[in-house]
């Protein structure tokens, strides 16, 4: 006897979203709550429309192929598609439906893979479990969504809520733009739903919710409940609070530092002054693909004759022939002997400052307020590889935190004037 297909009144519901105008549309909630399911039958039902081309895309290739290409795809085949004939293609990764569709995997780990994936336009971009991709990946792949034909463009989002910190909070749940903080130039076109196991219980073994029900209270937030956490176990700014350390603030006459972290991509500054013991940041900067020269050029249109904090590395790193500490030195900028720290020592003491309320942080500073609710410890080190263009300019505010505000135990005594 065929199995017929019904759908929740979740899943009903789920389905009229990813009908709508709206672009990009997330689907979030505990796990087996249906979600995957009913994402690939909508996208199958697209493809089923007009002859094009549709991906689902998640971190790594062999998850995407074991849980999607291997599982959920021929279940959702079978069952809400018997009749339709597909041609599977196991050397690329493929179906191929009756109308010419076709519907790919990838996994955004490898470098050949996402070449071959987004060497391609889409119809349709379907990010499966996004709490394991970074947002520049995704944001990367979006310019493939772009296959010319009659079918509105839709960018499908699925994921077990992680941390308020994360992209996808901020920008579906925010409407913030996860780089600068900024609000989203079109807001109306991210929509969400939340879809929990409770939701698909017609579906699922009465036991699972069970034994979600008796999990730790932040799995049982997550995976039952599908809520977001206030903060990660791995959060390295625990501090930092907006509420408390973003501020408006008079900018005053007299000495102006500049701290500086000397990466290439990006290359992050921040002029700040100390002002009755507290670090208050002023302004930032994030160059990409940048240098030293180029750096001290942005410096010096307001900031000359500052005090540069810098990364000690800047001494023996050299830009055409010249150390960095030569070329900030012969822009007319003074610079702090000074030594890096080791990470936790300077980590800690950022933390030190912020609870004591020893650093305000100008509003416009959004890269720099953005570094401090995201940058995570991973496998006992700040996750630079998640993210790429986290953890550099929160480097450069600890260089200068260091300096200015070092903890007691370190033997330095606060800072009083240059030397």
């Amino acid at each position: 006897m065929t199995t017929i297909f019904k759908k929740t009144l979740k899943q009903e519901e789920a389905t009229k979203l990813m009908a709508s105008n709206q672009t990009h549309i997330m689907l979030l909630g505990g796990g087996r709550s249906g979600k995957t399911f009913i994402t690939i039958r909508n996208v199958l039902v697209r493809a089923s429309k007009v002859k094009s081309r549709h991906v689902i895309l998640r971190q790594t290739f062999n998850s995407v192929k074991t849980s999607i290409f291997l599982d959920t795809l021929p279940k959702v085949l079978n069952l809400c598609f018997p009749d339709m004939p597909v041609k599977w293609n196991k050397s690329d990764y493929f179906v191929q439906l009756p109308n010419g569709s076709e519907l790919w995997i990838g996994g955004l780990e490898d470098d050949k893979r996402v070449e071959k994936i987004l060497g391609k336009e889409y119809s349709t971009i379907y990010f499966n479990e996004v709490t394991q991709l970074n947002y520049s990946s995704v944001q990367v792949a979006l310019t493939r969504l772009a296959e010319k034909n009659t079918l509105r463009k839709k960018a499908y989002y699925d994921m077990n809520p992680s941390t308020k910190t994360s992209w996808s909070y901020l920008q579906f749940i925010k409407k913030l733009d996860p780089i600068d903080n900024g609000p989203l130039s079109d807001p109306d076109d991210y929509v969400w739903m939340r879809m929990n196991p409770k939701d698909n219980i017609q579906n699922i073994d009465e036991n699972y919710l069970n034994l979600l029900s008796k999990m730790p209270e932040k799995d049982r937030l997550r995976f039952l409940e599908g809520e977001f956490q206030d903060e990660s176990d791995g959060q390295v700014y625990y501090e930092f609070n907006r509420e408390n350390h973003v501020k408006e603030f008079t900018e005053h006459f007299g000495t102006k530092f500049v701290l500086s972290d000397f990466n290439v991509d990006p290359h992050c500054s921040l002029v700040c002054q100390f002002v009755d013991g507290q670090i208050q940041v002023i302004d930032e900067w994030f160059l990409r693909n940048s240098d030293t020269p180029k750096a001290v050029h942005e410096w010096s249109k307001k900031y000359k004759g500052s005090t540069v904090i810098p990364d000690s590395t800047g001494k023996n790193r050299k830009t055409s022939g010249q150390s960095d500490f030569d070329i900030i030195k012969a822009a007319g900028f003074q610079i702090m002997s000074t030594h890096n720290p080791f990470v936790k020592d300077r980590v800690n003491n950022v933390n030190r400052c912020l609870k004591e309320n020893k650093i305000i942080i100008h509003p416009r500073c959004k890269k720099l307020i953005n570094d401090l609710e995201r940058v995570s410890w991973k496998n006992n080190e700040l996750d630079q590889k998640t993210d790429s263009l986290l953890t550099h300019i929160s480097d450069a505010l600890g260089y200068g935190c260091y300096n200015l505000l070092p903890q007691s135990k370190l033997n330095l005594k606060p800072f009083t004037g240059i030397r």
